[in-house]
């Protein structure tokens, strides 16, 4: 699976993260199972043998015949497939498992590829069109191993399949779903690396990544019952191979030209000593030992990679040598011992674990190994060679003409003659150099350029230009190496790590960034903007005070500050910064952490944990992070900053709170139940939203509220405020006003506030004027009588409130009961019971007024594993669910959870005797309100004083009778501000759509093409007015939650819609009827039936109405 983002200037980790522009699935497990679900009939039974595959209708086309074999070949050597070839029979479906075809030009698909079970055809005329497309990195190669793997059940990874030139175009943007659906991960993908921005395209040699694992999931290993896979062991390619230029395995070879200069293949070996070669690559290559990951060769991207196989010894898929190029490459290492050769060129290497080699034969090679990564070692291949950044290398030693290179062919090891204890002087250039002393006393000089300089004990002579002074950590070295530092950083911008001991660490002019680690430090920051960086050190709680200029606790004890404004804290501790009166900026990064920032406009950011800070005076920025943070702006103009949030959040400075997204800390158990605590928030004027879809909420003063990204909601409230909508359509909201405002998008100000990238308006809930701008806005009026004008563009006009759409997902109705017994399997997710059409309103005891409130109850007994229950919840409702009835409360002390659709608990209640939290039962009840629509599970389980940790077992005691009693609740609409109103809306220039909501309205769609929805309960009270319906461009919508008996979405059905004098159904199918003389538009329940017509809409009389002009929504 692909690697977490990483910062783009770590090259040792080679971060692969698809780019994903496009929004697609990032779900790897879901985009696996997909590709490996295709219907096909080879099951693990026949798998397990050798399938027999019939090419004798290829003996005529040798070529083809080759490409066919070699692509099973390719198969066989990065999965357990075994295979035969038949060419000297026809083909016998009795005992050949698959027989592979060529059609001959003028035949049927002779210009087609494809497989229907157990048979593959590529026609001939594949082969037409370009010289050796039968060669490896060929179309037909490429093409057989494709078709061959629908045969081994997998899928093209989205909904797609070629129809040929002038059938449907596939392309990523509309029919890819995941971020995976590309060739790096699939040969089943339709998408190379030019068709998701890449520069340049490739063919397989093998089966990818995704289809390696999809098969052996499929074939080679088995789930139980509770879901837990388990893989068989497998060995593939064990002797010692080289991969890529002068590659020792078929299909592996590449070429600095032709056909296999464009190749990509999977490397899934499980032995040896192994080698990749890009020796011959034609530009600078990344080249990653680990297993996972991929590498990049021949000006390809992410095109060889190496299989991470499920083995219990990981050992297995080590590669162990890498050969670079005569370009500058990136080389990476695992956790094995590795021999790196970036031959020619600036190349950087690094290392893992392991007992590590590195070649290095120019002044421009990096070598960085791990601390305590092995006992390593640095061939110098030539002794001229100026050393300038070796990390964490235990020997240095030169190269003669015994010392073997990878691939040399004489396999001995080079001797440890030397260590990188040696004392040196060394002299940078006028350019930006990479200087490293290593341990021993040195003496630097960076000469000009912005340098960076690693010592042990040494001495540094330094030039007023950027230089970045970094005394290495020395942990795993020897005492001796631990010196009392003093580094001046002189002018520019400089970075200083001083390393254990008693260091003084002076920045000098510039804004510097110093950090001393272990020992009793003293930091001069000089002139600039200076930064303490503590996050490398203390294992212990920080206390800085920068206003008295001391330090307690930890590494920090004893530490003193001079002309120090800024700091970083520890990863996972608690902070404590204190500020002065400058300008501070503190990051807490992880922990729970405390800052004052004092004086001074300051910026203070909590990151990862609850945090508590406290801007003080000032006009203070204050980020809380991840958690349940306290933040105080104090006085001043102060700013609460939410624009890192992994999720939309709702900020109301009027209330002091904040929720969702990064507002939000973790689920807590409380008594019976669960809830989420908040941030809580005092004396902010200004908030800046997240990248998502945020609701911010000002308070009486004049508030600047920015919602960044995202369809955005910002309420002012009192004060003449900013509102700045940022990206996305943003919506300017004034329901908590007390009277009628008066409002227009595009003057830059209205009703006191001033507009900055808005695009709707939602008026009071009283009576408004609304009016819109040359682009597409959304104006709604919130209860009053309103009159809205959409202006220009296309608009849409909502006279009451807020257009809901399709109803949320309700239960449905069923008996109410389900009896389970002791056989049943519900336990795991993929088999949990769904009782999400079993609920009904019969009374039950056992469920709270059963007679109003949805219900079920699941009769059901134990067979000694945990047992999962299914159904679909809409936000907002409540679910509760309560164990009853347990016969014997000593075998089964129950304990219930509730589930997210990903396996996450959301709410979990062990409500029994015999544990810390007992009353006088073993019953279970939990009761969670809905914060997103989606699936959720019941997981019923037990405590158990032999459970680990909690207490909490996955298992109810076989035999063990029990019921699920599953209540769901929609909680009543909230109150909406003000009564509805009878409004006028003028839809303008533009293609508008016009709603009056509720009351009687008068609708006016102006020029263009006009739609105008019914969406609330009809009645005597709510006949809306079209003053200009125009036949020929307008459109009425019908909500077919009101008009329940106009059939689903789409166009009115042509018998349902009845036009004449008397205004009157004249059939049974009748619903909609128009009465030419008064104009009246009425809806029919049952149409001639005895239910009467009700008026909904007043239209002009005698119009040429037809059941075209309706559309039900």
């Amino acid at each position: 699976m692909p690697n977490p983002s990483q910062t783009s200037d770590q090259w040792w980790v080679n971060d692969q993260t698809p780019d994903n522009p496009y929004g697609k699935s990032e779900d790897y497990e879901a985009f696996l199972t997909y590709v490996g679900a295709l219907g096909r009939s080879l099951t693990p039974a026949i798998a397990a043998g050798t399938l027999r595959i019939n090419v004798t209708e290829l003996n005529n086309h040798p070529d083809y015949k080759a490409a066919a074999i070699g692509a099973l070949q390719m198969w066989a050597s990065v999965t357990p497939l075994k295979f035969e070839i038949v060419d000297d029979a026809p083909f016998n479906r009795a005992t050949d498992w698959m027989q592979v075809v060529s059609p001959e030009l003028g035949e049927e698909d002779d210009g087609s590829a494809y497989s229907s079970n157990r048979y593959v055809s590529i026609g001939q005329r594949f082969h037409d069109t370009e010289p050796n497309k039968t060669d490896i990195g060929g179309y037909v190669f490429d093409s057989f191993i494709h078709e061959f793997g629908h045969e081994f059940g997998l899928n093209h990874p989205g909904l797609y399949n070629y129809s040929g030139p002038g059938g449907i175009q596939i392309n990523y943007l509309n029919n890819a779903t995941w971020t995976y659906d590309r060739q790096q991960y699939s040969v089943m993908s339709y998408f190379d690396g030019i068709d998701v921005g890449e520069g340049t395209r490739w063919s397989a040699s093998t089966p990818l990544m995704a289809d390696i694992e999809a098969v052996i999931r499929r074939f080679f290993s088995t789930v139980d019952a509770n879901g837990v896979r388990t893989y068989q062991h497998i060995d593939l390619n064990t002797g010692d191979n080289v991969y890529g230029f002068g590659s020792t395995q078929y299909g592996y070879q590449l070429t600095a030209s032709g056909m296999q200069h464009d190749i990509g293949f999977v490397i899934h070996d499980t032995g040896g000593t192994d080698t990749i070669d890009f020796s011959g690559s034609t530009a600078g290559t990344i080249l990653d030992l680990r297993a996972g990951q991929f590498s990049s060769v021949n000006g390809h991207s992410n095109n060889v990679s190496i299989f991470a196989g499920h083995n219990a010894d990981g050992t297995d898929y080590y590669i162990e040598n890498g050969i670079g190029s005569r370009y500058s490459d990136v080389l990476i290492g695992n956790d094995g011992a590795n021999v790196l050769d970036g031959r020619g060129g600036g190349d950087r290497m690094a290392g893992y674990g392991g007992d590590d080699i590195y070649f290095v034969d120019s002044v421009d090679d990096i070598v960085r190994e791990e601390a305590n990564g092995g006992n390593d070692t640095v061939v110098l291949l030539s002794r001229n060679l100026n050393i300038r950044k070796i990390a964490n290398v235990e020997n240095i030693i030169y190269a003669d003409e015994s010392t073997p290179q990878p691939g040399g062919g004489d396999g001995e090891t080079p001797p440890s003659v030397g260590d990188n204890t040696m004392t040196s002087i060394i002299f940078g250039t006028r350019g930006n150099d990479t200087l490293d002393g290593g341990a021993g006393d040195d003496t630097i000089f960076g000469q000009g350029g912005d340098d960076l300089i690693i010592g042990g004990r040494d001495s540094l002579a330094s030039r007023d230009i950027n230089n970045t002074i970094d005394v290495a950590d020395l942990e795993d070295q020897t005492e001796s190496d631990d010196g009392n530092d003093t580094l001046y950083g002189g002018g520019g911008n400089d970075t200083i790590l001083g390393g254990q001991g008693n260091d003084i660490l002076d920045g000098g002019d510039g804004d510097d960034t110093l950090s001393g680690q272990d020992g009793v430090d003293v930091f001069r920051g000089g002139a600039g903007v200076d930064t303490v960086d503590y996050s490398k050190e203390s294992p212990f709680q920080l206390l800085v005070n920068l206003a008295t200029n001391v330090a307690s606790g930890g590494t920090a004890s004893g530490d003193t500050f001079y002309s120090i404004e800024n700091l970083i804290g520890s990863d996972d501790r608690i902070d404590r910064f204190i500020g002065t009166s400058a300008a501070n900026h503190f990051w807490g990064q992880g922990g729970g952490d405390y800052f004052n920032g004092g004086g001074g406009n300051d910026i203070l950011d909590g990151g990862a944990d609850g945090d508590i800070l406290y801007g003080e005076d000032g006009n203070d920025t204050i980020i809380g992070g991840g958690g349940q943070d306290y933040l105080d702006g104090g006085a001043g103009i102060d700013t609460v900053v939410y624009a890192g949030s992994t999720d939309g959040v709702t900020i109301d400075l009027a209330n002091g709170t904040a929720s969702g997204g990064d507002a939000d800390g973790p689920v807590q158990i409380v008594g019976r139940g669960t809830i989420i605590r908040h941030d809580i928030l005092a004396g902010f004027e200004n908030a800046v939203g997240s990248f998502f879809d945020d609701h911010l909420i000002g308070n009486a003063q004049a508030n600047e509220l920015s919602g960044g990204s995202g369809d955005d909601t910002l309420t002012g409230g009192g004060g003449a405020d900013t509102l700045n909508g940022g990206a996305g359509s943003d919506t300017a909201d004034y329901a908590d006003a007390t009277s009628g405002v008066r409002l227009k998008l595009g003057g830059g100000k209205s009703a006191g506030d001033t507009y900055i990238s808005i695009e709707n308006l939602a008026g009071s809930g009283f009576n408004d004027q609304l009016t819109g701008d040359g682009a597409a806005n959304v104006l709604t009026g919130q209860g009053g009588a309103d009159t809205i004008d959409g202006g220009g563009g296309d608009d849409t006009l909502l006279g009451d409130f807020a257009y809901q759409g399709d109803a949320p997902p309700r239960p449905g109705m069923g008996t109410g009961y389900a009896t389970l017994g002791p056989d049943a399997t519900n336990n795991s997710i993929a088999t949990a019971f769904d009782i999400s059409n079993n609920f009904s309103l019969a009374a039950d005891p056992d469920i709270f007024d059963s007679t109003t409130i949805l219900h079920t109850t699941v009769n059901a007994t134990g067979n000694g594993r945990g047992a999962y229950y299914s159904l679909n919840l809409a936000a907002g409702t409540i679910i509760t669910i309560d164990i009853d009835g347990i016969a014997d409360p000593d075998v089964h002390d129950s304990w219930v959870r509730l589930l997210d659709s990903n396996g996450n608990i959301v709410a979990q209640n062990d409500d029994g005797g015999g544990d810390p939290g007992s009353t006088s039962n073993r019953d279970s009840s939990t009761v969670f309100v809905v914060q997103e629509t989606g699936t959720y599970y019941i997981l019923e389980g037990s405590w158990s004083p032999t459970a680990p940790g909690d207490g909490w077992s996955e298992a109810v005691p076989a035999g063990s009778t029990y019921e699920v009693n599953v209540s769901v609740e929609f909680p009543p609409a909230p109150a909406q501000p003000g009564v509805a109103g009878a409004d006028k809306l003028s839809g303008g220039g533009g293609n508008d759509l016009l709603d009056g909501g509720l009351a009687a309205d008068t609708l006016t769609g102006g020029a263009g093409e006009d739609s105008f929805r019914f969406s609330t309960a009809i009645g005597s009270g709510n006949v809306d007015w079209i003053k200009d319906f125009k036949v020929a461009d307008d459109s009425i919508l019908l909500d077919n939650l009101i008009f329940e008996n106009v059939g689903g979405d789409g166009s009115l059905a042509l018998g349902a819609f009845y036009k004449s004098a008397a205004g009157v159904a004249h059939d049974a199918d009748d619903r909609i009827i128009y009465d030419t003389d008064s104009g009246a538009l009425s809806y029919d329940a049952d149409g001639s039936g005895q239910a009467a017509a009700i008026q909904f809409a007043q239209l002009s009389t005698n119009l040429n109405l037809s059941a075209a002009d309706f559309i039900v929504v």
